[in-house]
C-alpha cells in the first residue's frame, strides 16, 4: 500500500496539477492493479514498433512510399471494397469515449441518425464525450483527477505528466500490436512507423497513433504570381531565394514576397544546415537555437525585412496570411502540408511548393495518440478492431461511410464526389477522427494538384530531416514548452525588426537554457540512454 500511494505522489508530483490533486482514491485503480510492464521503474527494454504492412485492400492511383510519401488519388473509387465482414464491436456493449473536437457538437446519439448507424455497424454503443480542442487538456485532466477513465481516450502532445498517465494509467498494448501481431489490425499496420514513434514509453507500446504525413510545413508559392514575372520557382541557394522574392514584391500593387518572419527563419535556415529542433550525436542533443545557422538565417531574414520585402504589418501584426496569400497580397507563405488544398479551394488560385535547396524539415508525424482503460485483453483486442475499422482507408465502405455517412441520406455523388445533405451537414460532425484514422492522401483532387503535391514529397521525403527527439518524451518540455518558446518567438522579432541586434540572439539562447532549454537537453539524453 505505502508503494502504491508513493507511485500516486509521484505521479501527482510530475503533472503539477492542483486538480489531480485534490483528487481522492481511485487514480491509479482507475484502469486496474499496475502490471511490472506497466511501471516506469520496471525496466527499460527498448518497444519493438509495430510492422508497417502497406494495405492492399484497395489501388490508389499512386501507392505510399515507406520512406513517408502519401498515396494519391485522383477520383474516388467508383465501387467501395467492403472492408469488414462482421461488426468488429460485437460484444463490448457501451464503449465510452473522450476525445476533443473543432466542429459545433452535433446532434446526441437519440436524435442522430448517423450515430446511430454507426453503433449498429459497429455492433457496440459509442458514448462519445466532446471537448473544445482548447479545453481539452483542462477536461482530461479532470477526468483522470477523478478517477473513472473512459475505456478510450486521446492524449495530446502538450498534457502534461504523459508517460506517468501512459505507463501507470493506461493498458500495454505490446503483446497485441508489437511487431508482427499489428497485422491483426491490418489498417493500424497501414500506418508508417514515423507516426507510432509516439506510442512508446518505458519499452513498451502504450497507444495508437492518429497519423500525420511526415511531410511537414511548406513554403507555398502563388506559381501565378511567380510565372507572370518571369521568375525562377526553383530555387537553388539563398541568392535565389532573394531575387524571386524581390521579383515578387511591388508596393505600388500591394503585393509583397511575405507575410511573416517565422517560416522565413526556417526555411533559409535549412539551407544552412540548421537541424530538425534537435540533433543528436554520440547521445548528446544540440538545439537548433545554438546551431550557428539559425542566427545567420535571422539575420537575412533581417536584412529582407529592410529591404521591403514583407507586408508593413508582418512584424508584430495579426495578419490572416491566407487571404492576403489568396487575394495576391503577398506571394509566398509557409504553413501545413494540408493548406495547399485549403487555399487551392478556397481562393481559386494557383498553388505551388518551393523546394529547399538545403534538405526538407520533418513534420510531426501524428496529431495525438489514442490510449486505453486497461482491461482483459479480449476486451482490448475488440477495441482495437472498433479503432482498426475506424482507420479502414479511402477506397472502403466503412471510409466513405465513417467521412460522410448513408449515400442518399447524408451525401449524394455529384461529379464523382460525396456532397453532403442537409441533413449530413449536420449530423456527421462526431470527431471520430480524433479517435482513430487512416493515414492521410492525396486527393482525390483535380490531377495536375495531385500530381504536383505528389512531385514535392517525393522530391523532398527521401532526404527530409527528422527530429531524433521526435520519439522522446519531457515533462520540461511539456511544461515549460510555452515560455521557451515564447522567448524565442519575442526575440526573433525584436532581431528581424530592428529592435535588437543579431548579437542579441546569443543573450537569448542563454536565457532560454538556463529557463528549460538544458533540462529539456537532459531529459532526451537521460530517455535516450535509458531506451524510453
Amino acid at each position: 500500500m505505502s508503494d502504491a500511494r508513493h507511485s500516486r505522489r509521484q505521479f501527482l508530483q510530475l503533472t503539477g496539477s492542483t486538480a489531480l490533486l485534490a483528487a481522492s482514491g481511485g487514480l491509479l485503480t482507475a484502469c486496474g492493479p499496475s502490471s511490472p510492464q506497466a511501471s516506469p521503474q520496471a525496466g527499460t527494454r527498448k518497444a519493438v514498433m509495430p510492422a508497417y504492412v502497406p494495405s492492399g485492400l484497395v489501388k490508389p492511383d499512386l501507392p505510399a512510399t515507406a520512406e513517408g510519401v502519401l498515396a494519391a488519388y485522383y477520383s474516388y473509387p467508383a465501387e467501395p471494397v467492403t472492408a469488414f465482414a462482421d461488426k468488429p464491436g460485437e460484444g463490448l456493449g457501451e464503449v465510452k469515449v473522450l476525445t476533443n473536437m473543432f466542429n459545433p457538437v452535433p446532434p446526441g446519439p437519440d436524435a442522430n441518425r448517423f450515430w446511430q448507424e454507426l453503433n449498429t455497424r459497429l455492433g457496440a454503443t459509442l458514448n462519445i464525450t466532446m471537448a473544445p480542442a482548447a479545453d481539452y487538456v483542462s477536461k482530461l485532466s479532470t477526468v483522470i483527477a477523478s478517477g473513472d477513465l473512459p475505456d478510450v481516450l486521446m492524449l495530446s502532445a502538450t498534457l502534461a505528466g504523459r508517460s506517468q498517465i501512459l505507463t501507470r494509467l493506461c493498458a500495454d498494448l505490446s503483446d497485441l500490436v508489437s511487431g508482427d501481431a499489428v497485422k491483426t489490425y491490418p489498417f493500424l499496420a497501414n500506418i508508417p512507423r514515423d507516426s507510432w514513434l509516439a506510442t512508446a514509453y518505458q519499452g513498451g507500446v502504450y497507444a495508437i497513433p492518429i497519423p500525420r504525413a511526415i511531410v511537414g510545413t511548406i513554403m507555398f508559392a502563388r506559381s501565378d504570381l511567380i510565372a507572370e514575372r518571369g521568375l525562377s520557382g526553383e530555387p537553388r541557394s539563398y541568392d535565389d531565394f532573394l531575387a524571386l522574392a524581390r521579383g515578387l514584391t511591388d508596393p505600388a500593387k500591394n503585393r509583397w514576397a511575405f507575410g511573416s518572419a517565422k517560416g522565413v527563419i526556417t526555411y533559409v535556415g535549412t539551407m544552412l544546415g540548421v537541424p530538425n529542433t534537435w540533433a543528436e550525436q554520440g547521445g548528446r542533443f544540440t538545439s537548433e537555437h545554438e546551431a550557428e545557422g539559425r542566427k545567420e538565417a535571422i539575420a537575412r531574414t533581417a536584412e529582407m525585412v529592410k529591404a521591403g520585402l514583407f507586408h508593413p504589418d508582418a512584424i508584430g501584426g495579426k495578419l490572416n496570411l491566407r487571404d492576403l496569400f489568396g487575394n495576391g497580397t503577398i506571394a509566398l507563405n509557409s504553413d501545413g502540408y494540408a493548406a495547399w488544398d485549403i487555399l487551392a479551394d478556397t481562393y481559386k488560385v494557383d498553388v505551388g511548393a518551393l523546394v529547399s535547396p538545403g534538405p526538407a524539415r520533418a513534420g510531426q508525424a501524428h496529431f495525438a495518440i489514442t490510449a486505453f482503460k486497461k482491461a482483459g485483453r479480449d476486451r482490448l483486442a475488440k477495441l482495437l478492431r472498433v479503432c482498426d475499422w475506424l482507420s479502414a482507408p479511402l477506397g472502403t465502405s466503412e471510409y466513405m461511410f465513417r467521412k460522410f455517412g448513408v449515400e442518399g441520406t447524408h451525401y449524394t455523388m455529384k461529379d464523382g464526389a460525396p456532397e453532403p445533405t442537409s441533413l449530413g451537414k449536420a449530423e456527421v460532425k462526431l470527431p471520430l477522427e480524433y479517435v482513430a484514422d487512416a493515414p492521410h492522401v492525396l486527393g482525390p483532387r483535380p490531377r495536375e494538384r495531385v500530381d504536383a503535391q505528389r512531385a514535392y514529397q517525393e522530391r523532398v521525403v527521401p532526404a527530409i530531416v527528422r527530429n531524433p527527439a521526435a520519439a522522446l518524451y519531457s515533462d520540461t518540455a511539456v511544461n515549460k514548452g510555452g515560455t521557451l518558446t515564447k522567448i524565442i518567438d519575442q526575440a526573433e522579432l525584436d532581431i528581424v525588426s530592428g529592435r535588437k541586434p543579431v548579437s542579441h540572439w546569443d543573450e537569448v539562447v542563454k536565457q532560454w537554457r538556463a529557463q528549460g532549454g538544458d533540462q529539456i537537453r537532459r531529459d532526451y539524453e537521460t530517455a535516450l540512454a535509458k531506451g524510453d
